[in-house]
C-alpha cells in the first residue's frame, strides 16, 4: 500500500523516500536554466586575417547551473529568482557590440563565460554557446 504524500509535506513527512527532511535539506541539488542573446562582437587579439577579427554577430545561447541545499520550499532557487539575477545581466550585453562592455574587451566565448559565471551567486557553471557546435564552459 502506498502512502499519498502530498507535494508540500515531501520534505517533512516521506519516510518512505528514506531521507528525513533534515538529510533530504541537505542534499547538493543542481538545477539549470537557458538564456539567449543576441550580441556583434570582434576579436582584437586573433592575427590578421583571422575571420574573427572582423566585426560579426552571433545568437547566443547561454546554459547556467547553480547550485545548493534545498531550502524550506524544496528549492535551490525558485527559477524566477534565477531569472531576477541573470536577466538583467543579459539585458547588457543583447543587442550590444560586446567590445563595449566592461570585462569584455576581448569577448571570446570563454570571456563570456567567465563575465557571467562571476557574477551569478551559487553558479556552479555556465556554458555559452557561440553556435550550434561550439562552446565555451566555466565551471567551479
Amino acid at each position: 500500500m502506498t502512502t499519498h504524500v502530498s507535494p508540500r509535506n515531501l520534505l517533512t513527512e516521506a519516510p518512505e523516500f528514506g531521507r528525513s527532511r533534515r538529510a533530504m535539506s541537505k542534499l547538493k541539488t543542481r538545477i539549470g536554466r537557458t538564456y539567449r542573446f543576441e550580441s556583434a562582437h570582434h576579436l582584437p587579439l586573433v592575427p590578421d586575417g583571422h575571420k574573427c577579427k572582423n566585426m560579426h554577430g552571433h545568437n547566443y545561447r547561454m546554459d547556467v547551473v547553480v547550485r545548493g541545499e534545498l531550502d524550506t520550499r524544496g528549492f535551490v532557487k525558485d527559477f524566477a529568482e534565477m531569472d531576477a539575477e541573470i536577466l538583467p545581466l543579459v539585458k547588457q550585453l543583447d543587442h550590444r557590440v560586446l567590445n563595449d562592455v566592461e570585462g569584455l574587451e576581448n569577448p571570446t566565448a570563454e570571456i563570456i563565460a567567465a563575465w557571467f559565471f562571476q557574477r551569478i551567486v551559487g553558479c556552479e557553471s555556465v556554458r555559452v554557446y557561440e553556435n550550434d557546435d561550439c562552446w565555451a564552459e566555466v565551471r567551479d
